[in-house]
């Protein structure tokens, strides 16, 4: 059951990460999942503040992961120079890991860190990755219809069990998730926004505190070949709860937001629609509707 403090989160980026109140960031969790390889999941990236596994990311290109907002609350403590971002890596516990070094954090200007609204991050890294079977960049979509997607996942190094958030361990895992419309999840949780979905597992699975800033991926029910990144790990309440779902930022909202910033650090992210809908032809849509519109006064 949801309390008054779902409207007054207070987020402490302390050792080890906490969130005092009913709403949760996913600092670490993956709820009835499984392990599995880093191959099956080359998109995906661990952020680390000065050693310690924060949150998770993706590969957007060579220059530049998307994450989460929420993973940066108090980044004027915590200065770029102070994170990595680990590739190719199964299990976090190998000494070997390949690390990265970041140049730029850009959260959202308009991040609500109240109900968790624009919880999303750019951070553009100082040299450009190098791409392998075991590191390669996730596709977006402009697909926002639910039944247009199907097999689900979401993955982290997040704790596995939400009694224990305490214990995180070192391989990455996934869990299996079905999509929910908005107005069902909205039923939930009266907060949220349009730039939130929802997914929970049928089973209990969920991603929880830790997993934050991974990806939510889906196949196309007309293409299982390629995987898109529909969502961000953002909050939820009670991980694992099978009635309550988790939260998830809701990455189409955010393609011209994302092509703007890549654009102005000079790295720019070419992203190409595949709804048959070019984004690139929303400021003319709009120039002609007015210039109608003045016609017909």
């Amino acid at each position: 059951q949801l309390k008054p403090s779902l409207l007054s989160l207070q987020l402490y980026f302390l050792e080890p990460f906490s969130v005092p109140s009913t709403i949760s960031a996913r600092f670490s969790t993956i709820i009835g999942g499984k392990p599995v390889d880093i191959a099956d999941f080359p998109w995906q990236v661990g952020i680390l503040n000065q050693g310690h596994h924060v949150c998770g990311g993706t590969i957007l290109n060579e220059w530049w992961i998307l994450t989460a907002s929420h993973c940066f609350i108090k980044i004027n403590h915590h200065p770029p120079t102070e994170w990595t971002i680990v590739h190719r890596a199964h299990d976090l516990s190998n000494k070997n890991m390949t690390l990265m070094t970041v140049d730029k954090i850009i959260t959202h200007p308009y991040f609500d860190s109240w109900i968790m609204d624009n919880d999303i991050a750019l951070l553009l890294l100082t040299s450009p990755l190098n791409f392998s079977v075991e590191s390669v960049p996730i596709c977006l979509s402009d697909v926002t219809d639910l039944k247009a997607w199907s097999s689900c996942l979401v993955a982290g190094w997040g704790t596995t069990n939400a009694s224990s958030v305490k214990f995180l361990p070192s391989v990455l895992h996934q869990v299996h998730l079905d999509l929910l419309t908005w107005d069902r999840c909205f039923y939930v949780f009266p907060v949220l926004t349009r730039n939130m979905m929802c997914a929970n597992g049928s089973h209990g699975g969920d991603a929880c505190q830790g997993d934050s800033g991974g990806p939510l991926i889906c196949h196309k029910k007309n293409n299982k070949t390629k995987w898109y990144q529909l969502g961000i790990v953002s909050w939820g309440v009670n991980c694992g709860k099978k009635d309550i779902p988790g939260v998830y930022t809701k990455v189409s909202n955010y393609l011209l937001w994302i092509k703007r910033m890549t654009k102005k650090a000079g790295k720019p992210y070419v992203y190409q629609p595949d709804s048959g809908y070019s984004l690139l032809l929303c400021p003319w849509v709009i120039v002609l509707l007015c210039f109608v519109m003045l016609l017909l006064s």
